[in-house]
């Protein structure tokens, strides 16, 4: 997924090279930063142990020999609070990337000097180098500025609002001739602090937005990054008329046109004839009839016989495939590669096939909300079969024909037909019955301690996540621990014996996990009265939605459905004197849970069935209350207990 390098938002925020020292050096200048003030921010921020005094982003577009350039110029000045921040907060990210390159930057201190600051160092640098301070003491002040170029008017950065100490100036502004239409995407779990101004500058609009007083962002779990909760903007150029041309010329301001764009990158793709794909395309597709099993069968030996691997790459490699003959020859690629030998064999099979660039769910846009890269980090191959719309996927060797990735459920692709034709199509979220785990225990006792057998069948996206997790385990003692994870049960007392992996390389592709385990002090007794918990597993108890201040929902990989039997071995000498009730509860388009009891005196055991149904990929926060009180009934009825007693 190399387009995610170019396009994401944390990329402007990370460090693209090592850090460097600003060495100590004095300076007579003078700045005319008064200690009174910054002495008040410092008491005001107390319980903090730095604070950004400014964070800005000014991009200007303009015309340079006759063509549109934009330059961006970033600030970050930072006051210094604690004695912990000169030593975790001294270093500030100068960044650049592919279509940004960093053409001026410079470092300044401050140090608190008497009722005033004293300007302490300041280097200026051409290039690409992150700041490191060193030498700082309690109210110092240090400024980070760089200018960016940005070689491509269709790929501005964005910007996201605050940061992970408390931000008091925040700002983010497009300055642009008036004959630049320009458009603004605001997301985020909370834009409402965000102002938005338009002021006209004389042959240009200044399009400022500004907040104030922002706190340290917090990080949340259960969502899928953190630009779903990170306030950020994102800006595109829609189009724009130069002076003395007839019409407008269009970036991002349509999808025609976005389209256009995107097809660049594949035009032509594969045109050259290459004489194995051809002659291995015939072999597989030998004796068949069915286009399905044709696009089956040339998926599955691309999946054997190619490893994906996400390149580094710079310029336009990171949007332009490679020519399947070159994919071929390194049997290696990343996701346009995977596309790019797909679209090439299926072609070749005479079954018309597409490349299509789509968004995982790291990306929380629309096409209706924005047209431009910062919708892809994906490519995948579209074909279609018996009129719908199927997405073979080189990046994976565990999915099935016909089961799209989990984290590009719900998500669009723009399939792009040819030069003026697309079709923006919504990847469908597999139905609850299409994955999940049929989970089988027996439980033995032996006075205080128990031990058995768990078999465990993991279908749709259960088994191919864990398909994959396993194969990025080679060593036996990442294995073994990963398996002991997956199958533990009862206290931290289990024990995993032995177990046994059948991966499924055909068909729907179910994994099994048999295990045998034992668990020492499970059991409780008093007297003759055994107490047994056959609720060895607390299935969705970490569903409880914590976070009070969370306004946004909670996201969850795939919807799925679970059933879990656990078979008590009643032994000689007792019978069963307590089972608890059985119960079940929901919330209408969530999930649901059902629990019953059995005891089957003519083969003397007792049977647990549990049964889940999760029918959601995402909570909303109206609905956590509901959620919570669910999982709180769950809980309740894994404290419940079998009662055995000793005749």
């Amino acid at each position: 997924m190399t387009r995610a390098r170019i396009h994401t938002l944390w990329q402007y925020r990370a460090c693209l090279l090592l850090a460097a020292l600003l060495l100590a050096g004095t300076a007579d200048a003078q700045l005319s930063l008064k200690r009174q003030k910054y002495d008040s921010i410092a008491a005001r921020y107390s319980k903090e142990h730095a604070v950004y005094l400014e964070e800005s982003h000014s991009i200007v577009i303009s015309e340079r020999d006759g063509e549109l350039t934009a330059r961006s110029t970033v600030v970050d000045e930072k006051l210094f609070i604690s004695e912990k921040s000169l030593n975790t907060f001294n270093h500030d990210n100068i960044y650049g990337g592919t279509f940004t390159w960093v053409t001026d930057a410079s470092a300044d201190v401050w140090l608190p000097w008497e009722n005033d600051y004293k300007m302490s160092r300041s280097v200026t640098r051409n290039g690409h180098v992150n700041p490191h301070y060193t030498g700082l003491k309690k109210g110092a002040i240090t400024r980070t500025s760089f200018v960016q170029e940005h070689g491509e008017l269709r790929m501005l950065p964005g910007f996201v609002f605050g940061n992970n100490i408390p931000v008091l100036n925040s700002v983010f502004e497009v300055k642009a001739p008036k004959y630049v239409k320009m458009g603004f995407l605001l997301k985020g779990a909370d834009t409402s602090r965000i102002r938005r101004t338009v002021i006209d500058d004389g042959g240009y609009i200044i399009y400022r937005f500004t907040a104030h007083n922002l706190p340290a962002y917090k990080s949340y779990t259960g969502v899928p990054s953190g630009l779903y909760y990170l306030t950020h903007v994102i800006p595109y150029v829609k189009s724009f008329r130069m002076t003395g041309a007839k019409k407008d010329s269009v970036l991002n301001g349509t999808l025609d046109a976005h389209h256009r764009y995107e097809y660049n990158f594949v035009n032509g793709l594969n045109y050259k004839t290459d004489t194995f794909l051809t002659q291995k395309t015939a072999e597989l597709i030998r004796g068949v009839h069915s286009d399905r099993q044709k696009v089956a069968r040339i998926y599955d030996w691309v999946q054997k016989n190619f490893h994906y691997e996400a390149l580094f790459v710079t310029d336009m490699e990171g949007f332009v495939p490679n020519p399947a003959d070159t994919v071929f020859k390194r049997a290696y690629g990343d996701c346009k590669d995977m596309s790019s030998i797909l679209c090439a064999m299926y072609q070749k099979a005479g079954i018309p096939a597409y490349c299509a660039v789509i968004g995982t769910d790291d990306k929380p846009y629309t096409h209706d909300e924005i047209k431009t890269q910062h919708l892809y980090n994906h490519m995948i191959c579209a074909v279609k079969l018996d009129g719908e719309w199927v997405f073979p996927d080189g990046t994976t060797d565990t999915h099935p024909l016909g089961a799209d990735r989990h984290d590009i459920q719900g998500k669009e692709a723009m399939i792009m037909l040819d030069k003026t034709h697309h079709e923006i199509v919504k990847i469908p979220e597999a139905p609850a019955s299409r994955s999940g785990v049929t989970d089988n225990t027996v439980i033995n006792l032996s006075y205080n301690d128990v031990s058995g057998t768990t078999t465990q069948r993991y279908r749709g996206y259960s088994a191919w996540m864990l398909a994959d997790a396993l194969d990025e385990r080679h060593r036996k003692e990442d294995r073994d621990d990963f398996i002991k994870a997956l199958i533990m049960r009862g206290s931290n007392k289990f024990m995993l014996d032995n177990y046994t992996v059948d991966a499924g390389t055909y068909g729907d592709k179910d994994v099994t996990v048999t295990a045998h385990y034992s668990i020492g002090d499970y059991v409780q007794h008093v007297k003759r009265e055994y107490f047994v918990n056959m609720n060895m597993k607390r299935t969705f108890t970490n569903l409880r939605m914590n976070d009070t201040d969370r306004h946004f929902p909670i996201y969850l990989p795939w919807k799925r459905t679970i059933k879990e039997t656990v078979t008590l071995n009643i032994p000689r000498g007792f019978h069963v004197s307590h089972v608890p009730k059985a119960a079940k509860g929901g919330v209408k388009g969530l999930w649901s849970y059902n629990i019953s009891y059995r005891v089957n005196n003519s083969n003397r055991t007792v049977v647990l069935t549990r049964e889940y149904v999760l029918n959601t990929m995402k909570i909303e926060p109206s609905q956590f209350a509901a959620n919570n009180k669910l999982v709180d009934q769950l809980k309740k009825l894994y404290k419940e207990t079998v009662v055995l007693t000793a005749n």
